[in-house]
């Protein structure tokens, strides 16, 4: 039997443990060759628990699942035998962490597995020694097993924990290189060409064939009387969007651009509604008490990412009109005479009769003249209308201040 490495003083003080209890050996040894199975009750577990799951699982995700999962039962039967071989017992944990962390599976359902994996292994074992109930080292084998998972899921936790945080720190840059690439990519109509891009976007939780919306955030120039700090609040915003659009109800993308924050934002169903729901609770609903400062434009849902494009001009023309009583505008509400009003260019514009612009100038108001040219919209844009209902109308305070 080969003694186990010196160096740890926890798995010297395992193998003592082992060595005072054969029952509590003999069950463990029970357990190899089970690893299918074992994997399968706590995978099985964790569709059900672990939401974070549901955004990150594919072919290779599940491969490299079972694969740790025989590795680890593989160490715990070592450990129990005295055979634990290599100075670091542990190594394949921290290469099973950086593939986690390079594809971006959430630390917290990593760390949910191995609770899991806890919960899978201690049912188990007290069914084993419910079978040998009547052997008076039984209760002592319990208690040693119970031990001895509490402090092994602690060790390799910890050890994931700090593979994780050091991979994720080593890719950050990398990834926020080809994060920033894949938003605007898609935001221009472009599905990416390269397999990592793809995975990045299938992680993410987008893709075609979900209701996907877009929405543009900007904050506004004056809050409270006093000038925003713009970089400030959008670096807010996006820390936002990141922790309340939970990957269990939405894939996501958000990033900052230009002063604004741009998000695109996936769901099965009622995306638009749903996500409206979410910014309105966050600082985004007319009555918040603690508004973000910022006016929020979202677009219609679409199906095809082909067509996001559209998506973030519906965004935009739906943000030119949020304003600080009113953040968050979808374009699903916009009316059919705002928007004309809003999208009328320079030329359109040289259509308002001169005595109109002339109220206007006179009055020096700004919103007058989308008034004038709502009067003119009700009026099916007839400028040849006579002058008597446009004098009726500014009579009715239609032109006034």
């Amino acid at each position: 039997m080969m003694a186990m490495p010196a160096g740890d003083p926890r798995l010297v003080e395992w193998r003592e443990r082992f060595l005072k209890s054969p029952l509590a050996r003999e069950v463990v040894a029970s357990f190899e060759g089970k690893a299918r199975e074992i994997w399968r009750g706590t995978f099985d577990l964790l569709r059900k628990e672990s939401p974070e799951y549901r955004n990150a699982v594919d072919d290779e995700f599940t491969a490299e699942s079972k694969s740790h999962c025989g590795e680890l039962l593989g160490a715990i039967v070592a450990i129990a035998a005295g055979r634990l071989k290599g100075s670091d017992p542990f190594a394949f944990v921290r290469k099973h962490a950086e593939w986690r962390a390079r594809h971006q599976v959430p630390l917290v359902a990593s760390l949910h597995a191995y609770r899991l994996a806890h919960k899978t292994y201690w049912t188990a074992t007290r069914a084993a020694l419910a079978a040998q109930s009547k052997r008076k080292e039984a209760p002592d084998a319990l208690a040693i097993l119970s031990d001895f998972w509490i402090e092994l899921f602690e060790v390799v936790g910890s050890v994931l924990e700090e593979a994780h945080a050091a991979t994720e720190a080593q890719i950050v840059a990398q990834n926020t290189r080809a994060y920033s690439a894949l938003i605007e990519d898609l935001l221009e109509g472009r599905e990416p060409d390269n397999p990592e891009a793809r995975q990045l976007q299938t992680l993410c939780g987008i893709r075609s064939g979900l209701n996907t919306t877009v929405a543009i955030i900007r904050p506004f120039a004056v809050a409270d009387g006093k000038p925003v700090d713009t970089e400030v609040v959008v670096r807010s915003i996006a820390r936002l969007l990141q922790q309340v659009l939970t990957s269990s109800a939405f894939g996501k993308l958000v990033a900052r651009r230009n002063g604004e924050v741009a998000a695109i934002v996936s769901a099965d169903r009622d995306t638009s509604a749903r996500f409206s729901k979410v910014l309105a609770s966050h600082g985004f609903g007319r009555r918040s008490a603690n508004s973000v400062g910022a006016g929020a434009g979202l677009s219609l849902e679409k199906t095809d990412l082909a067509r996001l494009p559209e998506a973030v001009t519906e965004a935009r023309i739906a943000l030119e009109l949020a304003k600080p009583g009113h953040p968050l505008v979808s374009f699903a509400e916009i009316e059919l005479n705002d928007f004309i009003i809003r999208q009328a260019d320079k030329a359109a514009l040289r259509l308002i009769p001169s005595w109109a612009r002339e109220i206007h100038e006179a009055n020096g108001q700004g919103d007058d003249l989308f008034r004038t040219i709502r009067a003119f919209a009700e009026c099916s844009l007839n400028v040849k209308h006579d002058g008597a209902k446009a004098g009726s109308a500014y009579q009715h305070g239609l032109f006034s201040a």
